[in-house]
């Protein structure tokens, strides 16, 4: 087993319509095909969420080829099984200004993880890498990261202070 087998990459794609593209790879999926889920509900908050609803588009690709998704309720998806690496990537709209989901504008991003990453049922306790990503273009370009998360330290592309690029996790998830 890769020493991350759970990696997620968030990238805000486009500020001006709130949309940040995340993705969640998993090194070696269910045999039995991998299941994703975002939660309803977030530790700390006693509302229920669905941060599902803020999904725009979902899509998985496995060995360079598209895989179908399969919806099994509104939080959670089901690919068939692959073999190899299999990445899930969505576009969630970020117009939350609380601190519990996500937003994004041109003058900053922000988001609570449990608003953006999938769970990759049956990885939850697994180590994981998370890769910050800037805004393209030049108008972005005084952004910082603020993070609790640790640095990737000895990783090619790990962050630097402040910086965009990897972060480690302990384990992919903590809200169920």
């Amino acid at each position: 087993m890769p020493p991350f087998p759970v990696r997620y990459a968030i990238t805000p794609r486009n500020p001006d319509a709130h949309i940040f593209e995340v993705s969640c790879t998993v090194a070696d999926p269910d045999p039995e095909g991998q299941r994703f889920a975002l939660p309803a509900w977030i530790p700390g908050s006693y509302l229920i969420r669905e941060f599902a609803k803020h999904v725009v588009a979902i899509s998985a690709r496995a060995n360079g080829q598209t895989v179908p998704l399969r919806k099994l309720d509104k939080h959670t998806w089901q690919a068939p099984p692959v073999s190899g690496p299999l990445t899930v990537t969505m576009e969630v709209y970020a117009w939350d200004l609380s601190v519990r989901g996500a937003h994004l504008d041109r003058s900053h991003g922000f988001f609570n993880g449990p608003a953006v990453f999938l769970r990759a049922l049956g990885r939850e306790e697994q180590p994981c890498l998370v890769d910050i990503r800037p805004p393209e273009g030049k108008a972005h370009g005084p952004w910082q990261v603020a993070t609790t998360l640790p640095v990737a330290r000895g990783l090619r592309g790990a962050a630097r202070p402040w910086g965009f690029g990897l972060y480690r996790a302990a384990r992919a998830t903590s809200a169920r």
